[in-house]
């Protein structure tokens, strides 16, 4: 009787002293782990310090009752964000005692980060036991995106074909025309009123009115506030726009950008975050971006000047590359980004929307008020819409920890994917207009690539305004 006593004292210590117990985990404050990678988290359920064995005079008989299980369960905030092969983790009572470890396992299959809390779910020890008793929560998983082979490749092999591409727009290009353009910059002034004044602007308060995260309003803005990049010239080509503009107005753009950011960033951007001081411009990638295009392109200025016929047979490739090159990059990019697609919201795909459009139809505005030609009205408008990611990228990489960095570029690839596919769709329905109902027959007259046709046109030199016979030269139209 005495026995039965003693045990049931036991028993109501225990049930009556929930906070007696505490959990130990063998990582606490922040962890950050890599994605897709089975992490284990060791736990031990303890009993509080100042309750230890000697405080119960029949610790003989709490031995003697191996049956009576705790179980310790981790509930994250939001379940989708990581993946349990076990949640729990099953103690003995004697295990309690002893201090013995377990562990629960998971792996991380989305960017970002998860609160985790650990509740005691079941205790054999309290007949009355119901609701689960929270026994800490100061635990954050952080996930941070891995490095992966398919990245390397998708990008080595990408700026590959985009090298090779810049070089035959480049010999497609006529010399003449872009002195033009820099004699009277009024394509470049409607490209820079529309891309570094406006675009900062509807960002921003696009940000404010879509996003309560702040990480998300930043990649939004920082996109806004980024130059024109090399899509902007397939497509221009593709829809036989002013190619000479366009190029030139990315050059003259990414220019700009080196004092236009840094003014916007510390402006209005550091408005977006708390923590504002440590916003870094990513001058080295813009100088790159600079150099990826211009010096290309000039390679491809020399090739049409020293040697024609190599420009005659790009002429005749150049926009199924682009295409293809194009439709690579959306295809092989979007499964390459699979997980961002998954992370897009409604509202990051209106924004990526609005973005877009507000950048063709302000660049067409501007550049009709100034009375430039279908061509050139295509060159600024899409210029202005397709801006160069990787400079957003970039500066948010240098800006911002990861993952938090990976978390504000998934406004920017909305604005990607909602951009290119109709791009394509386009593309596709204007041609078919072509063919099959006869419209748009008389832009292939005012094409983007000069169309040479006869032997003197063939051996034609940018720049020059007569021929050898000393007539004078037909000018080749670039769109």
């Amino acid at each position: 009787m005495m026995r039965k006593c003693i045990v049931f004292a036991i028993v109501v210590t225990l049930a009556s002293r929930a906070s007696s117990l505490y959990l130990e985990t063998f990582h606490t404050g922040i962890w950050k782990v890599a994605e897709d990678t089975q992490h284990t988290l060791n736990l031990s359920l303890r009993l509080s310090a100042n309750e230890s064995l000697e405080a119960f005079p029949a610790a003989d008989v709490f031995l003697g009752n191996p049956g009576a299980l705790l179980i310790v369960t981790a509930v994250p905030d939001e379940g989708w964000k990581l993946q349990f092969v076990n949640s729990s983790a099953v103690f003995t009572a004697q295990e309690v005692l002893e201090g013995a470890t377990k562990n629960i396992s998971f792996s991380g299959y989305y960017w970002g980060f998860t609160h985790l809390a650990f509740y005691l779910t079941r205790n054999d020890l309290d007949p009355d036991f119901e609701n689960k008793t929270l026994l800490r929560d100061d635990l954050e998983i952080v996930v941070d995106r891995s490095s992966m082979t398919v990245d390397v490749i998708f990008i080595s092999v990408g700026s590959v074909l985009v090298l090779f591409n810049n070089i035959n727009m480049g010999a497609q290009m006529n010399i003449g025309l872009i002195l033009k353009v820099l004699k009277k910059p009024i394509g470049p002034l409607c490209g820079f009123l529309s891309q570094f004044i406006c675009m900062p602007t509807i960002t921003w308060l696009m940000g404010r009115l879509l996003f309560t995260d702040p990480l998300y309003r930043l990649g939004l803005f920082t996109f806004g506030c980024s130059p024109g990049g090399t899509s902007s010239n397939f497509w221009t080509l593709m829809f036989n726009g002013d190619i000479n503009l366009s190029i030139t107005m990315t050059a003259i753009s990414t220019i700009a950008a080196m004092g236009m950011m840094p003014l916007w960033m510390f402006t209005l951007g550091s408005s977006l975050l708390e923590e504002n001081n440590n916003i870094h411009i990513p001058f080295g990638n813009l100088a790159v971006s600079l150099a990826a295009l211009t010096i290309p392109v000039c390679i491809g200025i020399v090739i049409r000047l020293k040697r024609p016929n190599w420009a005659d047979t790009g002429r005749k490739v150049i926009k199924p590359f682009s295409l293809c090159l194009l439709l690579f990059f959306m295809s092989v990019g979007t499964y390459n980004s699979y997980k961002v697609v998954m992370m897009m919201t409604w509202q990051m795909i209106l924004a990526g929307f609005l973005v877009v459009i507000c950048g063709y139809t302000l660049g067409a505005i501007f550049a009709k008020i100034f009375c430039l030609s279908t061509p050139q009205v295509i060159a600024v408008s899409i210029e202005t819409a397709l801006q160069n990611p990787g400079v957003a990228f970039i500066l948010l990489k240098l800006s911002i920890e990861s993952p938090y960095s990976d978390l504000a570029s998934v406004p920017i690839m909305a604005a990607l994917f909602v951009s290119g596919p109709p791009l394509v769709i386009t593309y596709f329905l204007y041609q078919l207009a072509k063919k099959c109902c006869g419209c748009c027959k008389g832009e292939d007259k005012e094409t983007a690539i000069p169309q040479q046709t006869s032997p003197e046109e063939s051996s034609f030199i940018p720049g020059e305004d007569l021929r050898e016979d000393g007539t004078k030269s037909k000018e080749i139209s670039m769109g």
